[in-house]
């Protein structure tokens, strides 16, 4: 027998993912549209200059916390929610650029 289903941290979780795509969505957008901010994204993750990478990602106005990393081919953005709020999800994506 299975114990009964509660929903609600499920629901909020789903709830909070939506915050985290529009910020991601955010990203990738802007990336795409504006090459001018996507050459100084990948100088400034080439050059390992993680500070500068994240106000310039911040700079869209994401409002999720951000943790970034990049090698020589991608760049790796985790998305989770903001401090004070539930932990209780989180999006991981890459962007390759070799």
């Amino acid at each position: 027998m299975y114990p009964n289903v509660d929903i609600k941290q499920f629901t909020q979780s789903a709830k909070s993912l939506q915050k985290l795509l529009k910020d991601a969505t955010a990203i990738s957008t802007k990336v795409a549209n504006d090459p001018v901010f996507a050459k100084q994204l990948m100088e400034k993750a080439q050059q390992s200059k993680q500070e500068d990478v994240q106000k310039q990602l911040q700079s869209i106005g994401i409002e999720s916390e951000m943790n970034i990393s990049f090698n020589p081919n991608t760049i790796h953005i985790t998305l989770s929610p903001k401090k004070g709020e539930s932990p209780c999800c989180q999006l991981t994506f890459f962007l390759y650029w070799r």
